[in-house]
């Protein structure tokens, strides 16, 4: 995974102080001979997952948001473990994103699919709402890979295997076996089940992209209403809302790079977009404007974090995603939202 060099880009992105900080990898200290439970979730990590003992668990953060625990074998057979609240809550789409990993990393050359993308049920469930996979690499050191994507809330639990022994069948098959041998909670009352995932597919017909879109110069009205609009998507009841009306479908737009990858909510209407940020959760909106004192509208641009949305310069015109990265990355943000438990602060950046 490209999941350290992401995060260090996102750091450097999130302006907003305290941030950045808060994006090192702190290690939780939990002895070899005990199990570790999430807080958040109550998904219990046990001292060895399919024969592969336990050799650390980290936090990108000190909210246990975005946890990695890691195993490995005799045989050098390891695992991960990723357990984290994205921004952008469906499996299918950063599913897409851990393949797209998969299929650009030098360590698997070629990698071939050995069957078509599985859906499957959860623990708990009764719908096939999570995503798998097995691969097998195309040169040494590795034999098979696999990967593995299950709901659990509002919560996403990515399993990646990797193994210079065994072959995908039998990577396969560890692979079920770690997935059974977490802790998995008992679903509260009331909560509605993931709904079904259907792998990515690539959208029917493109955005047209303008080459001469230009960041918008910022006020206080644009950043202010970016602050509001970022603290409504984060609401947890609007959340809940839109999850009992029905889940969203995504398609892909052009061709996913391992950076990044542009998806568009199905059925296609309008030319909003949302960009997934390799495959840690992170993503950034790209919307038209609310048209505010008879000024032409342009498209906003929200960094989502995992915990805080960033409101960046709108653009004028509709941005391709490089563009719209390359301009997070070299600006700050004009107002931010952040949200922590029932908490929420909004601060303003611009004079």
């Amino acid at each position: 995974m490209l999941r350290s060099a992401i995060l260090a880009v996102a750091a450097a992105m999130l302006m907003t102080p305290g941030i950045s900080a808060a994006q090192q990898m702190r290690t939780i200290e939990v002895p070899a001979s005990k199990k570790w439970q999430h807080a958040a979730t109550g998904l219990i990590v046990p001292q060895a997952l399919g024969g592969m003992a336990r050799t650390g668990i980290g936090d990108t953060g000190n909210q246990e948001l975005d946890v990695v625990v890691q195993f490995r074998d005799e045989d050098d057979t390891r695992g991960t473990l990723y357990l984290f609240r994205p921004a952008l809550m469906n499996v299918p789409v950063w599913f897409d994103r851990v393949e797209t990993q998969i299929f650009g990393s030098d360590a698997m050359g070629d990698p071939t699919p050995t069957a078509a993308t599985l859906a499957f049920a959860p623990p708990h469930s009764s719908t096939a709402g999570a995503l798998r996979r097995v691969y097998k690499p195309s040169k040494p050191p590795f034999s098979a890979t696999g990967a593995a994507i299950l709901p659990l809330g509002e919560w996403l639990v990515v399993l990646r295997l990797s193994s210079p022994t065994l072959d995908p069948a039998a990577l396969d098959a560890k692979l079920s076996e770690a997935i059974a041998g977490l802790g998995w909670p008992t679903p509260r009352a009331g909560s509605v089940e993931a709904p079904a995932s259907v792998p990515i597919e690539a959208c029917a017909s493109p955005l047209a992209f303008a080459n001469k879109a230009k960041a918008k110069k910022p006020d206080t009205s644009m950043a202010l209403l970016g602050a509001i609009m970022a603290n409504m998507a984060q609401d947890p009841e609007i959340q809940e809302k839109a999850a009992k009306s029905g889940p969203v479908s995504f398609c892909r737009e052009g061709n996913g790079e391992r950076q990044l990858g542009a998806y568009r909510a199905l059925p296609l209407s309008g030319d909003a977009y949302v960009i997934a940020i390799a495959d840690a959760g992170r993503t950034i909106d790209v919307s038209p404007e609310i048209p505010l004192d008879g000024k032409r509208a342009g498209y906003s641009v929200t960094l989502n974090d995992l915990a805080t949305s960033l409101v960046y310069p709108s653009f004028d015109k509709l941005p391709a995603p490089a563009k719209v990265f390359d301009m997070i990355s070299k600006t700050g943000p004009i107002s931010s939202t952040t949200r922590n438990g029932k908490d929420t602060n909004i601060t303003i950046n611009t004079p």
